[in-house]
């Protein structure tokens, strides 16, 4: 029989005072019981939100059925630093897996506090369990793979580190690093931790992680898989690869690097004459600051624009602006271009120049990186206002030299007026190979 089936039957007037008391206390029985209950979970969910412990094993008394306030005094007593207690967090951690056994989360962190309570089953077990009921998961992979580590199995840990990078190749740095230490060689780790269908990105930053540890030859290999993969890229996926092979002295490699970026379609392919060596010369397109394009690092005081219209052909030309009236030197644009050893080159380009006010102008300069006493030839300076003219250095390299820096130049003037300010624009630059050896140099680039 219904509650109001029951008010009916024992007819209580209403109307009266008594009446209504009495019916506010039959039907509030059970009201009342739930509002205990809902203040007791309110009360619980502000006790259990303090990194207390006290107040969480409160939070427990109110609420025993959730596990979250279990899993939380576990964390406490696991990782506080006032309220330790390494049994006691096993205790709680175990409590939480029992009471909600499908929470990855909860078996991870039991994982890690048996890990420091140097408990292998426990940890062992807390492990798989994560593992099991989230095996996408890549920060417990991370954790399994360090487990295995730190219990010695290192089989175990690579291949838990193979199948993280699978699942994000973003854990490739860190996860070379650990390797490097076990192994002792990028190579090893290339044979070991590489799984054959790696993600793109994974080769590409084993390729800058091999770099960076300054070994060529694994970053070599790593290329090479990684062109045989055709595996898609930007320049500043292989920037400082080929920075790292010209700084090395590989430049014939770095050719090769960038002939391949050309034919992929990652760098603009030279348009022009084909025996210039000077790369995007007539700046048809936006330098790429990296391998064998311009490069344009922080110059105080002069401002560059490789978009300018107003090119003697009617194309793009850069512009460089010296506005702040300072005698200072500057190189605010230079190119590595490859060469031959030992063989005649003309360099050539248009220049034209607005109110250089300093007899220390903008010039072209050629320069051994690795031997500037071996090769450093400039052009004659730039100052007033000019029109579009010619500017022709011819040089030949030393037996040795592999790579010549091309750049802008302005060196500290020493006679009044000291400060250049005023514009110069510079058109057509090209380095091509002179004499009888000149179609044998070309073909050799």
């Amino acid at each position: 029989m219904s509650l109001f089936a029951q008010v009916r039957v024992i007819n209580i007037p209403l109307c009266s005072l008594a009446g209504r008391i009495a019916v506010v206390l039959l039907v509030g029985i059970p009201a009342a019981s739930m509002s205990i209950c809902a203040v007791r979970i309110a009360l619980a969910a502000r006790l259990g939100s303090h990194l207390d412990a006290a107040d969480l094993q409160r939070a427990i008394v109110l609420d025993p059925g959730n596990a979250t306030y279990d899993y939380r005094l576990g964390l406490v007593y696991g990782y506080s630093l006032d309220q330790g207690d390494l049994r006691r967090a096993i205790k709680y951690l175990k409590k939480a897996t029992e009471m909600n056994p499908r929470k990855a989360l909860y078996w991870s962190d039991l994982a890690d506090v048996c890990d420091t309570a140097d408990d292998a089953v426990c940890s062992d077990a807390a492990t798989k369990a994560a593992l099991r009921l989230s095996p996408t998961t890549p920060q417990f992979e991370w954790k399994a793979a360090n487990h295995y580590l730190r219990t010695g199995r290192i089989k175990e840990a690579l291949q838990q580190f193979r199948h993280l990078l699978e699942l994000d190749p973003a854990y490739a740095q860190p996860v070379f690093q650990i390797s490097l230490r076990i192994m002792g060689s990028p190579a090893a780790v290339l044979r070991e931790v590489i799984p054959p269908g790696a993600p793109p990105r994974t080769r590409l930053a084993l390729l800058d992680f091999a770099t960076e540890q300054g070994n060529l030859d694994v970053a070599n290999e790593v290329w090479n898989q990684i062109v045989s993969n055709r595996i898609s890229c930007e320049v500043s996926d292989v920037k400082s690869y080929v920075d790292g092979l010209l700084a090395a002295g590989e430049i014939s490699q770095a050719a090769v690097v960038w002939q391949q970026l050309e034919q992929f379609g990652v760098v603009p392919k030279n348009a022009g004459d084909k025996r210039n060596q000077v790369y995007n010369g007539d700046f048809i397109h936006e330098p790429l600051n990296a391998g064998f394009d311009w490069r344009t690092p922080t110059s105080p005081y002069v401002e560059t624009d490789f978009n300018d219209p107003s090119g003697p052909h009617g194309l793009h030309c850069l512009r460089v602006d010296y506005a702040a009236g300072k005698n200072l030197e500057s190189e605010p644009v230079y190119e590595f271009v490859p060469v031959t050893r030992g063989q005649k080159y003309t360099l050539q380009a248009y220049v034209r120049s607005e109110n250089i006010t300093s007899d220390s102008g903008p010039r072209l300069r050629i320069v051994d990186p690795q031997c500037p006493g071996c090769l450093d030839i400039s052009s004659a300076t730039t100052v007033g206002t000019t029109s579009w003219h010619p500017l022709t250095v011819d040089f030949t390299t030393a037996q040795h030299t592999r790579v010549v820096r091309l750049s802008i130049w302005r060196a500290r003037s020493r006679t009044f007026p000291m400060e250049i300010s005023g514009s110069f624009w510079l058109s057509d630059v090209s380095i091509t190979a002179v004499g009888s050896q000149a179609r044998e140099a070309t073909s050799a680039q």
